[in-house]
């Protein structure tokens, strides 16, 4: 480290190891102050931290809160200091490795070529896709044959996302946890037209419910599907409210008997059984590999004027695995 460095970075979270590995990338040596927490703010490490400085470079992900907390404290401890962010860092999107190496050399007068920072220009291109023996392959086939044209489709938080990318190319709308069942009630209710909603069961369990009960309570007519995977799949299989948390060889047993609609001491809470608590008429559970129930079922709940929820029930594949 410099004894008296003139450029110093400001970060947090997953922007910090952006912001180590831009260093290396680089072969500079600068003195970083990693926050492990935004609120509350340590007023004296940033004040101690930017004392000195010339430059200071605030890395963090999307909207400028850290940048402008740092601008503040920065009047009364150095009020010449010149703050760096989100002048040289996106505001939307994903912040990527090579951003934050291209900030750090612009900020350093260092010249930057992308050589070993991992980026999206790859050789070889493809979008995200589904695992292979995903259940939601057949579910997402078997709706984009059931539903009528001028269905809307709306998306919600989970593995079932890229059901808005090539092949499956459906959601007309994707936002976030819970939002899938909340916007398709307005637009049955605005729009007066037929909207098919896609919530796992995880997402259910964390968001889902009160929308449900609104659409119920409110009397629109979306058909609500809850993709049941068993798991949280997309941040790392971790357990949910629906789930055992048993031994896996228990839970696999359990996993085939799970077409009761009653919970269980092994596993508490009933999908089923909350559905129809929310005063949900429509209901039926589906096999997600079974295409032919998934669009029988859709055929039937589309002339409802009703809510309607159908539960679509197969096991993550790369959960089933490791069972």
């Amino acid at each position: 480290m410099p004894k008296s460095p003139k450029i110093g970075i400001i970060t947090s979270g997953i922007s910090y190891l952006y912001t180590m590995e831009a260093l290396e990338e680089l072969n500079l040596n600068l003195p970083v102050l990693k926050l492990g927490f935004f609120y509350p703010l340590p007023d004296k490490k940033i004040k101690n931290f930017v004392k000195g400085l010339k430059k200071v470079l605030v890395v963090e992900e999307l909207e400028p809160c850290l940048e402008k907390e740092v601008e503040r404290l920065a009047k009364d401890s150095n009020s010449k200091l010149e703050i760096r962010g989100k002048d040289l860092l996106p505001v939307v999107g994903e912040l990527k490795p090579e951003y934050v190496a291209s900030a750090v050399a612009k900020v350093t007068g260092k010249k930057y070529k992308k050589l070993s920072v991992i980026s999206y220009e790859l050789s070889v291109k493809h979008l995200p896709r589904f695992c292979p023996g995903c259940p939601y392959h057949t579910v997402f086939a078997a709706i984009k044959k059931s539903a009528p044209e001028g269905t809307v489709f709306g998306g919600d938080i989970g593995c079932y996302m890229l059901g808005s990318v090539a092949p499956q190319s459906l959601y007309d709308y994707l936002l976030d946890m819970g939002s899938s069942i909340g916007i398709g009630h307005g637009i049955a209710k605005a729009a007066k037209q037929k909207a098919i909603t896609f919530i796992g069961d995880s997402t259910f369990f964390h968001a889902g419910i009160p929308a449900l009960l609104n659409t119920v309570f409110n009397k629109s007519n979306p058909i609500v599907i809850i993709l049941d995977n068993g798991t949280t799949a997309m941040t790392g299989h971790q357990p949910h409210p629906g789930t055992s948390i048993r031994k896996e060889a228990e839970y696999k047993f359990e996993w085939e008997g799970r077409q009761e609609n009653s919970a269980t001491p092994e596993r508490p809470i009933c999908i089923e059984d909350i559905v129809a608590a929310c005063g949900v008429k429509n209901l039926k559970v589906v096999d997600s590999f079974k295409p032919l129930e998934m669009e029988e079922a859709v055929k039937e709940f589309l002339p409802k004027e009703e809510v309607s929820v159908i539960i679509a029930r197969g096991l993550c594949a790369l959960f089933a695995k490791s069972l």
